[in-house]
């Protein structure tokens, strides 16, 4: 199914290619860029209408109301990315819809899993963790090819591990075509970007990882542990950052080009340089994610451990500062 999937987004990409062109769509270069040449956006559409129709038939098939519930909540969430990738949205209403749709999400899933006492804060916490990693892929797509192998790297793993475990074949299914649908669109991703996912996709991509891996934690409890390690550096560059601008009283919400991913870039002058470097980590989560799934009883000081070394690396990154090989920033220092 994932080589059907990858083969499908490869030849799909092109057309919404030519339509994003057409509708005006374009990223054209400005100082906040990451790009240097004028690139169509939105190509998000090549996966998410293909993933979005498989993971609904899927669901029909085996009965999996969330996963059908998933694919339709996700569908929601890209149109509005579309919709903000061509004319902008209000972010209260892209924040609004982000929630009202995780919250859906974590009632189905979590709305009989014990006592009300138990279940509120648990449908709060999934609610918020949805929410947030839907804006914080959006965060981290900032570069060439990286959102795209991140997710291709959780949903991969996250599919050998779920396999190995015995997990069950819906799931199991699902994550091979978001395996599959990433693969074929790396290479128009992939540096030098012919197309941006834009917040068509990586809205997307953020919602719908969480939802599934919430969804696959409840399945498989004995798992959990792993859909927290994989997209540990995304979370902890995009928190950081968050977090470091938050508390010198920035507006969030106001483009920029400080998370470490970005810093990265500039300072060692190439996107797939980044790229390479995040797969080396990413290499490192896996061992961690594999250790936390043979051995549940230590998942939780192993994700404990991931996060705060992935913290320390952010912050050693200079995650959150501005300024950081910045052309302006060298000159008025006297660089070169």
């Amino acid at each position: 199914m994932a080589a059907v999937m990858a083969a499908g987004v490869t030849l799909l990409a092109a057309p919404i290619r030519t339509f994003a062109a057409q509708l005006g769509m374009v990223a054209i270069p400005n100082r906040r860029s990451s790009h240097s040449v004028a690139t169509p956006v939105g190509g998000g559409l090549a996966f998410v209408v293909p993933a979005t129709i498989a993971w609904f038939v899927l669901g029909l098939r085996d009965d999996d109301a969330v996963l059908v519930t998933i694919a339709l909540t996700g569908l929601a969430l890209s149109w509005i990315g579309f919709l903000d990738d061509r004319k902008r949205v209000s972010p209260v209403i892209r924040l609004g819809a982000q929630a009202a749709a995780a919250l859906a999400i974590s009632i189905m899933v979590l709305g009989d899993v014990g006592p009300w006492t138990y279940t509120l804060p648990l449908l709060a916490l999934s609610t918020i963790g949805m929410t947030w990693s839907a804006n914080l892929f959006n965060f981290m797509d900032g570069l060439d090819g990286l959102a795209t192998t991140e997710t291709l790297f959780v949903a991969g793993a996250g599919t050998v591990l779920w396999v190995s475990a015995g997990g069950d074949a819906t799931i199991g299914l699902a994550l091979a075509c978001l395996t599959g649908a990433m693969l074929g669109f790396l290479p128009w991703n992939a540096p030098r970007a012919r197309m941006f996912m834009g917040d068509t996709g990586s809205t997307w991509l953020g919602f719908t990882v969480a939802a599934l891996a919430l969804h696959a934690s409840v399945r498989m409890p004995d798992l959990w542990s792993i859909w927290l390690i994989l997209p540990a550096l995304f979370v902890a560059d995009a928190t950081v950052c968050v977090v470091r601008r938050a508390a010198r009283g920035e507006n969030v919400m106001l483009g920029h080009r400080a998370h470490a991913y970005q810093n990265l870039s500039r300072l060692l002058g190439s996107h797939g340089k980044v790229v390479l470097l995040f797969a080396g980590a990413n290499a490192l989560l896996l061992m961690a994610a594999i250790y936390a799934a043979m051995h549940p009883e230590s998942a939780s000081t192993v994700v404990a451990a991931v996060y705060a070394a992935a913290a320390a690396a952010m912050v050693a990154g200079r995650s959150g500062v501005h300024g950081i090989a910045e052309p302006q920033a060298l000159t008025r220092s006297g660089g070169a």
